[in-house]
């Protein structure tokens, strides 16, 4: 899947070009692929993902089923030659031509580049074009006023019928669903 890695140049504050890119999971490193449980297990990335603590053995589970691109994909988005997070479709079905994205961000320090919107509308066009994919939907904690925002920003519409719950660290959380017609 995506090993073409999609850029946009941007010009900083200090007036020097910046590139954005995203580097899909199998062209990235050891160190890297590790570095993304870090982020993933991390306070500032996982209270806001729905399953708790990822295990080493979960995260290479994980890596395998997307280095394999085996109905899964995910890139390491970059400024310069600086990881700042992953974007992800952590499963999709070409069938039914239906998916699910998401996203963090761990390293905000390029926040005024808008790293989330770049790579989200690269994971988008990569669904829709490499993939075939004609809806995308993002599962999201009730209490991610954030991630809400970002997903209305990106034009995600809520859908109240599927909204659900999920058990995060012993305690009952309610699970919003926004979905996009792509």
């Amino acid at each position: 899947l995506p090993s073409r890695a999609e850029s946009r140049f941007w010009r900083g504050r200090s007036g020097g070009i910046m590139r954005l890119r995203l580097v899909n999971v199998s062209d990235v490193d050891e160190a890297m692929r590790a570095q993304l449980r870090v982020w993933r297990n991390s306070d500032m990335v996982s209270p806001f993902f729905l399953l708790d603590q990822v295990t080493e053995e979960q995260h290479s589970a994980w890596l395998e089923k997307n280095v394999r691109g085996e109905n899964a994909c995910a890139c390491v988005i970059y400024a310069h030659q600086v990881p700042l997070g992953l974007v992800y479709l952590p499963w999709f079905d070409r069938e039914s031509r239906q998916g699910e994205i998401g996203i963090y961000i761990y390293n905000r320090d390029f926040q005024e580049l808008r790293p989330a919107s770049f790579a989200y509308e690269g994971m988008m066009d990569v669904a829709a074009k490499d993939l075939g994919l004609k809806r995308l939907c993002a599962r999201i904690l009730e209490d991610n006023a954030k991630s809400v925002h970002f997903h209305e920003r990106m034009r995600f519409k809520f859908s109240p019928e599927d909204t659900g719950e999920c058990v995060k660290n012993g305690e009952r959380k309610r699970v919003l669903m926004y979905v996009k017609d792509l």
